[in-house]
This record gives structure tokens, C-alpha cells and sequence, in this order.
């Protein structure tokens, strides 16, 4: 047993000592790679420090060439360069001149066109505070029955007048006429037409409902103000058809012109009465407004043209034939001037040929007998006229009539 302990020992001995001796051989092994090492890596160094300080000098060197290159290159461009820049920058330095002169003249305007743009603006305001007072005062005033119809009669009579028409000729203002039951009528005006006839106007402005529903505060109050004024509307139409003016102004057409001075008046009542125009016609009542008023009358005026027209046909053909009348007058007695013509030049010629074949023989034998004398007898040349007769038949080609001839049937004179 205790010798069996004594080989373990000694076992275990021998086996940790052939583990040291291992671990000192391979330390040894490890020293010698580590100084290996060591002498490798200070040698890479070096190595490097020297490469680092070769490049270090390059790049010292190359940097001091290329600086003195960079200065004797710039040297010797500087002139060409700055002349070239000059070359290159002298357009765009007069182009911004230019500009600059463009932009200050720009303001200029501009801080001109804002001044009177203001001054516009500031005389609109003006203007527009005007137009606000007039028209409110023109509201008051034609909230006024006698204003309204005052105002209304202008406006009828500025658009006969514009349709080319002259007062106490072609139109007449504020007539009178009276029914049979002794109630007197006065329209605003009577247009006559030719022929003797003559139409009937009577201007109405009816504008309170209107003007409410211009300032209604809602669409509901708007539209109880249009229907208010559509009845006002039909109302004048049923006033106007029952008085039948055509009636007491005759000869006249059958109906009665109702002019309205404001173009929406008439509008606006047609557009919430649908059955207003077909009513009008039955009262015979024509609604109108300036526009076309001014169509109405100008058809009138070219009425009154058309029978001027023929008044002066009909006068130039009764001239035409006094003309002629006086013309064929003319002609005779012109016929009996060269009748006279040609008996005085034949009386002439025979009294040239006795002159020539009995006086001046005889005078002439003075100077045979020995009177002297410095001038010669000779016979005047006869006239031997040839005279035309004035044709007659060319003036009865012209079949103007001789009505107005005396009872002889002659042309009268002149």
C-alpha cells in the first residue's frame, strides 16, 4: 500500500516536471518570436518615418514650385486677364446703367401713376359721395306723386326730342279734350302721324314699391314689393285703357302708349306678372320704354319723311312742267328772233349787191373826172347767212302735260 503511494508520488512528480520543462521551452520559443517581432515592427517604423519624412519634403518642395509657378503666371496675366475682364464686363456694366436709368425713370412713373391714381381715387370717392346724395335726394323727391309725374313728363319729352322730333309740329304737349259727359281729359302728349292721325301718350312712374324692393332686407320682403309693384303697374294700365283716349283725339289708333321712364320698372313688373302684357292688350294700353319709345317714334319720323318726300315729288313734277311750259315759250320766241335774223341779213345782202352794182360804179367815175382821193371804193362782203331752225319736235317728246296751259292751248309766257 505504501509503496503503491510512493510510485504515485513520484508519477505525479516526473509528470509535473516534464509540464514545467514543456512550459519553459515553449516561453523560451514565445521570447524569441516576441523579440523577433519587435525588431521587425521598430524596423517598419523606421521605414515609415523615413517614407512620411520623404514625402513631407515632396510636398514642401512641389508646394514652394507651384507657388512660384502660380505667382509668375499671375504675373504675367494679371494685364490680360484684367483687360479681358474689362472686355467682358463693360457690356453688362452699361446694360446695368440701363437698367438702373430704366428702373429710376420706372419709379418715377410709378410713384407718378400711384399720385394720380390716388388723386383718381380720392375724386372718386368724391364723385361717388355726389351720386349718393343726388340719388337720395332724387328718391325723395320722386317718392313725391307731383315730382314723379313732373319728372316723367321731362323724361317723355328729352326722348321725342332725341327721336328727331320739333314741338308744335310733330308733337304737342298737355292737350285737352273733353268726354261727352263733360269730364276732361289731358294726356302728356300727342304724337302726329301723317295722314291727320295722331297717338296718344301718357307717361306714369310708378317707383314707391319698386324703390322699397331695391332696399329690401331680404328675398322674402323683395319679392312682397315686386308683386306690389306689378299691381301698381296693372293699375295705370286698367286707369289709362278706361279713359279711351283714342276716343276724344281722332282720328288716332286704338290704343294708348303708357311710357315708363325707367327701363327695370317694366321688367321687374313683367317678370312677377306673366298675364300683364296679355292684359295690356286687352285695355289696349302699350307699355314703353325709352328704348322703345325711341323705336316707335322713330318709325313716325320716317313717316313724316316718306310723305315729305312725295309733297316734294309731286312739287318738282308741277316745276318740271311750268319748265317746260316756259321752255316752249322760250323756243318760239327764240324761232321768231332768228326769223327776224334772217330777213334782216337777206335785206342786208340785197342792199350790199345795189350798193355794188349801181352807187359804187357811179362814184367811182369822181376819179376818172380827176378827183383825188386816198382811199379805194370797195363793196362790203355780204353776210349770206345760212339759219337753223329751232326743232320742235324734240320738246313734245317730253310728255310733261300742259294742264296748266291758257285756254288756247298755248305755252304761257314768261
Amino acid at each position: 500500500m505504501t509503496q503503491n503511494l510512493l510510485f504515485l508520488v513520484v508519477g505525479a512528480a516526473l509528470g509535473a516536471a516534464a509540464t514545467a520543462i514543456w512550459f519553459l521551452i515553449g516561453r523560451q520559443r514565445l521570447l524569441a518570436d516576441l523579440a523577433r517581432l519587435a525588431a521587425e515592427l521598430d524596423t517598419s517604423r523606421r521605414s515609415a518615418d523615413e517614407q512620411r519624412q520623404a514625402a513631407a519634403e515632396t510636398q514642401s518642395r512641389l508646394r514652394e514650385s507651384f507657388a512660384a509657378l502660380s505667382q509668375d503666371a499671375l504675373r504675367e496675366n494679371r494685364t490680360e486677364f484684367v483687360q479681358r475682364a474689362e472686355a467682358l464686363l463693360q457690356p453688362m456694366r452699361e446694360t446695368l446703367g440701363r437698367v438702373q436709368t430704366q428702373v429710376a425713370s420706372a419709379d418715377r412713373e410709378r410713384e407718378g401713376s400711384f399720385q394720380a391714381v390716388a388723386s383718381q381715387l380720392s375724386g372718386l370717392a368724391v364723385s361717388q359721395e355726389q351720386l349718393r346724395k343726388t340719388t337720395e335726394g332724387l328718391s325723395q323727391a320722386l317718392r313725391s306723386p307731383n315730382a314723379r309725374g313732373k319728372w316723367g313728363e321731362v323724361q317723355l319729352r328729352r326722348v321725342v326730342e332725341m327721336s328727331g322730333m320739333l314741338a308744335h309740329c310733330d308733337f304737342e304737349e298737355q292737350p285737352q279734350a273733353t268726354t261727352d259727359s263733360g269730364a276732361r281729359l289731358t294726356p302728356d302728349m300727342i304724337v302726329r302721324l301723317p295722314g291727320g292721325a295722331s297717338i296718344v301718350i301718357d307717361s306714369k312712374v310708378p317707383i314707391d314699391a319698386y324703390l322699397r324692393a331695391s332696399t329690401a332686407r331680404d328675398d322674402a320682403e323683395r319679392d312682397v314689393q315686386l308683386d306690389a309693384h306689378a299691381r301698381q303697374v296693372r293699375e295705370h294700365v286698367r286707369s289709362l285703357g278706361s279713359k279711351e283716349y283714342w276716343a276724344q283725339f281722332q282720328p288716332s289708333p286704338e290704343f294708348v302708349v303708357m311710357f315708363l321712364p325707367i327701363e327695370p320698372l317694366l321688367a321687374a313688373a313683367f317678370e312677377r306678372d306673366a298675364t300683364l302684357l296679355e292684359f295690356s292688350s286687352t285695355m289696349r294700353v302699350v307699355p314703353a320704354t325709352p328704348m322703345t319709345l325711341v323705336a316707335v317714334l322713330r318709325a313716325v319720323a320716317y313717316g313724316w319723311k316718306q310723305q315729305q318726300l312725295a309733297v316734294n315729288a309731286e312739287e318738282i313734277q308741277q316745276l318740271g312742267r311750268e319748265l317746260y311750259d316756259r321752255l316752249a315759250t322760250m323756243v318760239d320766241h327764240l324761232d321768231k328772233v332768228g326769223y327776224g335774223i334772217k330777213q334782216a341779213a337777206d335785206s342786208y345782202d340785197r342792199f350790199i349787191g345795189s350798193l355794188e352794182q349801181k352807187v359804187l360804179p357811179g362814184a367811182r367815175r369822181f376819179k376818172e373826172l380827176g378827183v383825188s382821193s386816198t382811199k379805194e371804193l370797195e363793196a362790203p362782203d355780204p353776210l349770206r347767212l345760212s339759219m337753223r331752225r329751232v326743232q320742235k319736235d324734240e320738246l313734245t317728246l317730253l310728255d310733261l302735260g300742259s294742264d296748266e296751259n291758257d285756254d288756247t292751248g298755248r305755252a304761257r309766257p314768261i
